[in-house]
């Protein structure tokens, strides 16, 4: 059976199918589909269609080509043949070295891979990084390895305090009140000095997960929160034209505020109505916790996705 005589009885079947209870504009509309089905046949099967599109998409980008690849599969045919993606393999000085190092993939998927193993700015294009809402953050507090809060959290800016608006805020963090004094009482000695924090985002377009800490520890306590940080647990996020010394790096810490002490300084019994709040720290910026924005970028910009 031709493409035509099967469209052709497709339609047949579709307005049997609709009977008497289509409408004529109902099967007016059905017709015209079936008519654009064939002309759309009938254009991708005509000799020169194939020679035409490579053509135009040689004058094409990264991006663009990508677009004209989820058009049809007659399409990404086209827009993934070799012969395309040579010239823009070679904008990569690294190419012949890949593949004397025994490298075996070509076009696309070796233009693919040497994105993102060097972030090249064809991977971005000029399109903005991502706001909060493409975001989720996956956040968890232990104690001695047993789970006691955390969950899956929007992001939102730090409302207030002296780091407003550098990172950001977690204002719903303890719902269940797990972290309350009365709750941790169950624990023997100092519970609060045996938490640990693990973070990790979450973008949402691919759901691909991006590390941020694992079990990063108290560091320091004051009378209002308890700061998580460690540099050994944490994945660095390091501008690019700055340099950092090895065991100082741009990573990421964690505070807890709402502490409750028996007496100032004493034991630190729980929290109430705790809220979180999770910065960037960069020892070579010139103001270290960095804005939200900033992480953001950050984050878009990791190889670790």
């Amino acid at each position: 059976m031709t493409t035509t005589s099967a469209i052709a009885a497709w339609e047949a079947e579709g307005l049997r199918l609709l009977g008497t209870t289509a409408t004529p504009d109902e099967r007016a509309e059905l017709r015209a589909a079936a008519e654009r089905l064939a002309l759309a046949s009938r254009a991708r099967s005509a000799p020169g269609f194939d020679r035409c599109a490579a053509l135009v998409c040689a004058f094409l980008g990264p991006p663009e080509l990508g677009v004209v690849a989820t058009c049809s599969n007659s399409m990404k045919r086209i827009a993934r043949e070799d012969h395309l993606w040579q010239p823009l393999i070679r904008r990569f000085s690294c190419a012949e070295d890949m593949r004397r190092a025994g490298s075996t993939l070509t076009g696309f998927r070796d233009y693919a891979r040497l994105v993102r193993l060097w972030n090249h700015p064809d991977r971005n294009s000029s399109e903005e990084p991502p706001g909060m809402d493409a975001y989720s953050v996956v956040l968890e507090i232990n104690i001695s390895g047993q789970r006691i809060a955390g969950g899956l959290y929007e992001l939102e800016e730090i409302r207030d305090g002296p780091w407003a608006g550098e990172g950001f805020g977690f204002y719903d963090l303890d719902p269940h009140g797990r972290l309350t004094p009365t709750a941790l009482e169950s624990f023997d000695g100092d519970p609060v000095r045996r938490m640990t924090v693990s973070v990790c985002v979450v973008r949402k377009s691919d759901k691909k997960c991006l590390h941020l800490v694992t079990d990063i520890g108290v560091d320091d306590a004051t009378e209002r929160y308890i700061l998580f940080d460690s540099e050994t647990s944490c994945s660095s996020f390091n501008n690019v034209d700055r340099d950092y010394q090895d065991d100082y790096p741009a990573t990421h810490d964690f505070r807890l505020w709402g502490a409750v002490w028996t007496e100032p300084g004493n034991v630190l019994r729980g929290f109430t109505s705790p809220h979180g709040e999770l910065r960037l720290w960069d020892p070579e910026a010139d103001h270290a916790a960095l804005p939200a924005e900033i992480i953001l970028k950050r984050w878009h910009a990791s190889k670790n996705w």
